[in-house]
């Protein structure tokens, strides 16, 4: 039984990476994933979690990616005890190799992210005039380490280094190990704030962990026992294989990165706070201090967003029709025509609504404190 697990553990990491969609490398991923397994997943969502009102995409954290992962995991079963003994150190070997790639690539996506400001992305207005009581928790973290360039760049720069370290042979262990650090603090995170990626970051550091199988005997000899370890290179690929998989990986990390640079570079913007906003973006108060509406704001994402005294908000998404109108559209579909009139030298946006009509006044959102680059040296300097 124990011969068998960690090759079906390998099979099923395998799976994983095939099926998972990762959406920044392409839809070919769902695609195929739908075109399998949607309707033994659709059924397992329905006969055994119970869930009738499910979108099947297997994104992460839904009920669909854990009837993925359940499928991928009897597969994997089946498969670890058909294939013969002979074979299965090959595939531990094979998953080994693929497992660096993908977790090469992840911290490489998210790298790039937090050092362009894509992930850790400025709070917008509507964040910002919310009482911190009223916020979410993962919305909250999101806004707060939106709020930190330094933070977000340095934390960048650290996980595309580990990517560099895990990419060559000889530092891939303490890559791998820097990864796992990384990966446990980004699981911590994600439960302890109720952002939606639980599962997929912890299957991200049990590959970590998975990849450093034959090192962990190693490691803990030499860092805890203090003795001398003459660690063996060991090549998990055929010589005879190997320029064809020297090739594979190239070709695999090179594509992957123009995926993950190709916004940037095409945009022009490698900061994603100085990034271009639609005309109207930001925060506008009401003038009239007896109307339920207190704020107007409007997301970079084109929805319109009315804010009233209780801080309940109500939000449309809306396109522009003409120079001086949007049509807003609500989560049933119902379409609103309403006209504006903004003038940018006194910072007034009037909205005219169908009854009604709200004057408000342009807010300097980047003015506050939240947003301002402060930096103190020493304790005084905050008095």
């Amino acid at each position: 039984m124990r011969n068998r697990l960690l090759p079906g553990i390998g099979i099923f990491f395998l799976l994983f990476l095939l099926f998972f969609p990762l959406t920044f490398l392409g839809d070919f991923q769902q695609s195929w994933s739908l075109f399998l397994w949607e309707d033994l997943a659709d059924w397992i969502v329905k006969n055994i979690f119970k869930i009738n009102q499910s979108r099947i995409d297997f994104s992460s954290d839904s009920s669909s990616m854990f009837a993925l992962v359940m499928i991928l995991m009897i597969v994997s079963a089946l498969a670890a005890i058909l294939i013969k003994k002979k074979y299965q150190q090959r595939i531990l070997d094979l998953s080994k190799e693929i497992i660096v790639l993908y977790l090469v690539v992840i911290l490489m996506k998210y790298g790039f992210d937090k050092v362009f400001k894509a992930q850790f992305y400025l709070p917008e207005p509507n964040i910002l005039y919310s009482r911190f009581g009223n916020l979410d928790k993962d919305i909250l973290f999101w806004s707060t380490m939106g709020t930190s360039r330094l933070y977000s760049v340095s934390a960048g720069i650290l996980e595309i280094l580990t990517t560099l370290l895990i990419l060559f042979r000889k530092t891939r262990v303490l890559g791998l190990l820097v990864s796992i650090g990384i990966l446990i603090n980004i699981f911590l995170i994600n439960i302890g704030f109720d952002i939606s990626v639980k599962f997929f970051s912890l299957i991200l550091l049990s590959m970590a962990v998975f990849a450093l199988k034959n090192d962990w005997i190693p490691l803990y000899r030499f860092l805890i026992l203090k003795q001398e370890v003459n660690r063996e290179e060991k090549r998990e690929i055929n010589p005879k294989f190997q320029p064809v998989w020297i090739f594979f990986k190239t070709a695999f990390v090179g594509l992957s990165l123009a995926a993950i640079l190709f916004p940037f570079i095409n945009s022009g913007n490698f900061n994603d706070d100085t990034s271009d906003r639609p005309l109207l973006h930001g925060a506008f108060k009401n003038l009239d201090a007896d109307s339920d509406i207190q704020y107007v704001f409007f997301h970079r994402n084109s929805y319109l967003i009315l804010m009233d005294k209780n801080e309940k908000m109500v939000d449309f998404h809306y396109v522009q029709r003409s120079k001086n109108q949007l049509i807003l559209e609500d989560y049933t579909n119902k379409k609103t025509k309403v006209d504006y009139v903004y003038q940018k030298k006194d910072s007034l946006l009037t909205l005219s609504f169908r009854k009604y009509m709200i004057k408000t006044k342009e807010l300097n959102w980047r003015k506050m404190n939240a947003l301002k680059p402060l930096f103190h040296a020493v304790i005084e300097d905050t008095e």
